[in-house]
Parts: C-alpha cells; sequence; structure tokens
C-alpha cells in the first residue's frame, strides 16, 4: 500500500494584491508591514516546509475573487478564510 504525499499550499500575492490585501481585509494587524517583509517571511516559511521534505505549490490570489468567495461563503476575509481559500483554490487545481 503506497502512502500518500501530502502538498501544501501557499498563499502567494503579487505586489499589488498585496496592497489590496492590506486595504481590504478585517485583520490587517495580522499581516505583515510591506510586501518586502511578507514576501521574506513567506519564502523563509517555504524553505522550512520544503527542508522537512514537503512539497509546497505557491497558489496566486486575487483579491476580487478571494472576496467574492468569502462573501459567497458568509465568511470574513481573516486569515482562516484566506487559508481556506487557498487550500480551495489547490484543490481545483488538483481536479483539472
Amino acid at each position: 500500500m503506497s502512502e500518500q504525499k501530502v502538498v501544501y499550499s501557499f498563499a502567494w500575492y503579487q505586489p499589488e494584491e498585496w496592497e489590496l490585501l492590506k486595504r481590504t481585509v478585517d485583520d490587517p494587524s495580522t499581516l505583515d508591514d510591506t510586501y518586502a517583509e511578507w514576501r521574506h517571511n513567506a519564502e523563509n516559511s517555504i524553505s522550512e516546509i520544503r527542508a522537512n521534505g514537503h512539497t509546497i505549490n505557491k497558489t496566486s490570489i486575487k483579491i476580487d475573487q478571494l472576496m467574492a468567495w468569502c462573501s459567497a461563503k458568509g465568511l470574513k476575509p481573516d486569515s482562516s478564510a484566506r487559508s481556506e481559500y487557498a487550500a480551495f483554490l489547490a484543490q481545483q487545481r488538483a481536479e483539472k
């Protein structure tokens, strides 16, 4: 019996989407102050996950689509919903 490999999904933002995210979400204080800081921390997190032998995929997030998804689900676009959305996108990509 083969072991199923877990692939982690990491929400990935372009600079303009990051700025929009900071202006849009209910919990901006949970985010890094700048895109450069966020990117540095994100790259470090991804490196640590990969160093532990896990596969990780960056999932590009568009804020307008995130907001529409949250609205349809009745969710606030907080960190939990953003993680759930990234997982949702990864699942959709896997099914294609």
